[in-house]
């Protein structure tokens, strides 16, 4: 796991978000290979203060999986949802509710590592919310304390940190999906089922079923997924971006190819895409 999260970093539509109403906090370094980050709220603030909140706002497949707990301190009130990993952009219409004061607290994992802290696997469970309780049973009740009661994220990052550390279960690791992953990684994700079946040693069949539990998602759609957000990140981060060399690069057919699929996934155009991001900075 430590080779995969040291060369891919996934990405949301704002990476350079970084305020109260939306902050990240790496984790340390014994849950670094399993755990994205840490975020949310960088204090409880009061909903009918915050215009903020009531926008509009875009999530995009970032191949990972989150929970997300929601505290109104004015209510005396928790809610945590689990949100699976998801092939698909949907738009965000911010709060329209008033509950006081809140705050929000979230973990997001890595796609291929949730199934290690959860109570089930992910068979049949892609692009779905639900309570987490489901899946982490137990959690909620552990962290309650510590949403109400620690008002800063860093603070409540490393309670969390205790917890998941506790419940973590590394005998679950599948060194098989592991490998694909790596060698969709190491192809762009442009990777075909054959190819990541000889670098494996598995048959398709074998293949289909570890993604199927330990992710949700077929071997096929996730190296899509991780072809998406690897084309994403090189258009955010890197200033010698060429949309012609990309096409090369992550095996589209031309140029009209690569942009519907990026449409596709990230509901923009490229250049709609990287004017929403650098709005966030």
């Amino acid at each position: 796991m430590n080779r995969i999260t040291k060369i891919y970093h996934p990405i949301t539509a704002s990476p350079f978000s970084d305020n109260d109403s939306y902050r990240e906090i790496p984790p340390c370094s014994a849950l670094k290979p399993y755990i994205r980050c840490f975020w949310g709220t960088g204090k409880p603030f009061d909903e009918s203060e915050a215009p903020e909140t009531k926008q509009s706002g875009i999530v995009i497949p970032d191949t990972c999986m989150d929970i997300i707990f929601e505290t109104s301190i004015t209510l005396n009130r928790c809610g945590s949802i689990f949100c699976t990993i998801d092939e698909h952009s949907h738009l965000t219409g911010g709060s329209d509710s008033d509950s006081g004061k809140v705050s929000t607290f979230a973990i997001r994992f890595y796609a291929w590592s949730a199934v290690l802290f959860s109570d089930c696997d992910f068979r049949g469970k892609k692009n779905s919310a639900s309570d987490s309780e489901e899946f982490f049973g137990g959690l909620r009740s552990q962290l309650e304390p510590v949403l109400f009661n620690i008002p800063d994220l860093k603070g409540k990052a490393a309670a969390a940190e205790k917890l998941l550390i506790e419940r973590l279960h590394t005998e679950r690791i599948n060194n098989d999906l592991m490998n694909a992953v790596y060698c969709m990684l190491e192809s762009d994700g442009k990777a075909k089922i054959s190819d990541i079946c000889a670098y494996t040693a598995l048959s398709e069949r074998k293949l289909e079923r570890i993604f199927d539990s330990h992710i949700g998602v077929s071997p096929k759609s996730f190296c899509s997924l991780l072809r998406y957000q690897l084309l994403w990140q090189e258009m955010i981060f890197s200033p010698s971006f060429n949309i012609l060399d990309a096409v090369e690069k992550y095996g589209y057919t031309d140029q009209a190819h690569l942009l519907n699929d990026f449409r596709k996934r990230h509901l923009m155009t490229p250049k709609e895409a990287l004017s929403y991001a650098l709005k966030s900075q």
